[in-house]
Parts: structure tokens; C-alpha cells; sequence
């Protein structure tokens, strides 16, 4: 039996899942909201497998490229809420059709500016389309494991001159998407994969967004606590590049300390976030200015109570 999406063969009848990349074979039940294993798209072009990760507005599946038989990323466009029927995605929930489609839109075509990107620090979007009533992403399939995923495996923190390789490409890709005019929204540690060739490179760009230097504008509220700014958490308000380097701060912040920052929304209410050499002395002056620079409280266009007009975290 050969495996649809990587090809291995095994010879073992009772087998339901391929030993090579995981993918259960045709006929295993899936659970009712993914795609079926083997299922085809874009007119047999891509094959679906094993799901490798699901959000708030999609499902990210190990698939095949058929004609140039390499492995591929397929995210797929599926809101929270919503229900499948066979293969098709209904709205549901809080999602109305209208609001669906002008979302599934949105969805397709940041895939498509994402497409024009050529940087090793950026996933590549080999395709964007419709089908299913929804809408998905084809994306090169990066190898490697997580900084989430690397900071467990080493026991909770990470070393300085680590971290600070990571982050450095990490802001030189951002520097990239930046320059495009557009927003990741959603730096954290489970969106940067450390490759076995030492690249870093930004995942998830479902939440990518364009912003207008300046100006106020409405957004969907999008944020993971801990590496999320207060702006993150209105509809209105400016965003900018600083809102990805707070992230990018408090994912710095993380993988050095081993502790999640506070909350934006707890930090505007008055909890005190500690201070980065505080829970680790070793950590140098610079770095820890730094870092605590870019997670500065200053949110532009987003007023809260106990908010205190710190620097702004655009300066890191």
C-alpha cells in the first residue's frame, strides 16, 4: 500500500496510518471537521493528509504535490464555529455568509501577497484558491521543530547567544514583510521553525493584515496572551510594525526567562510584568533593555485604564 501523500510503501495489511509521515490511510474515520486523508484539490493537483495543526481560523495539513511530487502545507480556511459538510465548509456560529465570504476573500488574497515573497525566513505560498466553499494555502513544508516545540526539549529557556541567532532572523524576515506593508499579528514561539539547515522561518501567516501608517483602522481581534499588545485587543486602533515587535519582544522574553510575559490586558489593569534580569541575572544590560524596550505599554490609538504611557515598543 503507498502512502498519498509521501509514497512510502508498507507492506503491513493492518496498517492504518503511514510510518513514514503519519497520514492515515484512505478509509480511516477522520474526525468529522478535517478533510478526508487522499482527499484532492485544485483538479488533483494537491493531496491531502495528516493534519498538522489547527487555530482559530484554519486547519494546516501535510499534503503531497502530485505533479512534482514533493511534500507541501495546506492550510485551509476554517473559522471557529463553523461545520463541514462532506468537503464543504459552512458557515456557522457567529459567521454569517456575508461575513464569511468578504473573510474567506481577505484569507486569499493575503496568501497571494504572501506569494510574492523570497526570503528564507518566510514560508513560500506555492498556491492560493477557492474550493469547497472555502479557501486554502498551498505553502512549502519546512522541516524542523518549533522554538515552542525547542524550548521544551530544553528544559524551559534557552541560551542568550541562542536566542539572539533565532531572533535576528527572525526580525530580518519581519523586516521584509514589513517593508511589503504588512502585519504578521501572531509572533510567538509555536510560529518559529528552526530548520536542520539553521533557517528561521515565519509560519502562520493566517492573520497576516495590511496596515496604513497612522491610521486608525478596524481588525479582527486576533491574540494569542503573553506575546499579543494592547492594540491587538481592540477593533479599532493603529497597528504597525511595532505591534509584531512586541510580539517578537515577548517571544525574546520567553525563550530567555522560560516564563510567558503578563498579559497586555492584565499589564493595563496594573500587574507588573517582572523585569527580564530579574528572573535571569545572567542575561546582559543590553539584551535586557532591549527586550524590555520593545515590550514597552505604549499602545498607539488604544486608550485602557491603569495604562500608563510608557516608551513606545516600536523602539526595539
Amino acid at each position: 500500500m503507498l502512502c498519498l501523500v509521501c509514497g512510502h510503501d508498507t507492506t503491513t495489511p493492518q496498517a492504518t496510518a503511514c510510518r513514514s509521515c503519519g497520514t492515515p490511510f484512505a478509509g480511516t474515520a477522520p474526525a468529522p471537521h478535517v478533510l478526508t486523508p487522499g482527499s484532492l484539490l485544485l483538479e488533483q493537483t494537491y493531496s491531502v493528509g495528516k493534519v498538522l495543526g489547527q487555530g482559530g481560523f484554519g486547519i494546516t495539513y501535510l499534503g503531497s504535490d502530485t505533479r512534482l511530487r514533493r511534500p507541501v502545507a495546506i492550510k485551509e480556511f476554517f473559522p471557529a464555529g463553523c461545520v463541514r459538510h462532506s468537503a464543504t465548509v459552512v458557515p456557522a456560529g457567529a459567521w454569517t455568509p456575508e461575513t464569511y465570504a468578504e473573510a474567506r476573500q481577505r484569507f486569499v488574497q493575503e496568501g497571494q501577497a504572501l506569494g510574492r515573497f523570497r526570503h528564507a525566513g518566510i514560508v513560500q505560498v506555492h498556491a492560493a484558491f477557492e474550493a469547497n466553499n472555502t479557501a486554502y494555502l498551498v505553502m512549502e513544508y519546512v522541516r524542523g521543530q518549533t522554538l515552542a516545540a525547542l524550548l521544551l526539549e530544553r528544559g524551559g529557556r534557552l541560551d542568550e547567544a541562542e536566542v539572539l541567532a533565532y531572533v535576528q532572523r527572525a526580525a530580518e524576515a519581519l523586516e521584509v514583510v514589513h517593508a511589503a506593508e504588512l502585519l504578521h499579528r501572531d509572533i510567538k514561539p509555536d510560529n518559529l521553525m528552526v530548520s536542520p539547515d539553521g533557517r528561521v522561518v515565519l509560519l502562520d501567516f493566517g492573520t497576516a493584515r495590511e496596515f496604513s501608517a497612522g491610521q486608525t483602522q478596524r481588525h479582527s481581534v486576533l491574540i494569542t496572551p503573553g506575546y499579543a499588545p494592547l492594540e491587538q485587543y481592540a477593533q479599532q486602533a493603529q497597528h504597525g510594525p511595532y505591534t509584531d515587535v512586541y510580539a517578537l519582544a515577548a517571544t525574546t522574553y520567553h525563550l530567555l526567562t522560560g516564563v510567558l510575559p503578563v498579559a497586555a490586558t492584565d499589564r493595563a489593569a496594573g500587574v507588573e510584568l517582572p523585569p527580564l534580569q530579574q528572573l535571569r541575572p545572567e542575561v546582559s544590560a543590553a539584551v535586557a533593555e532591549a527586550v524590555m524596550a520593545g515590550l514597552a505599554m505604549r499602545a498607539r490609538g488604544v486608550r485602557a485604564p491603569g495604562w500608563s504611557g510608557c516608551a513606545a515598543h516600536g523602539c526595539w
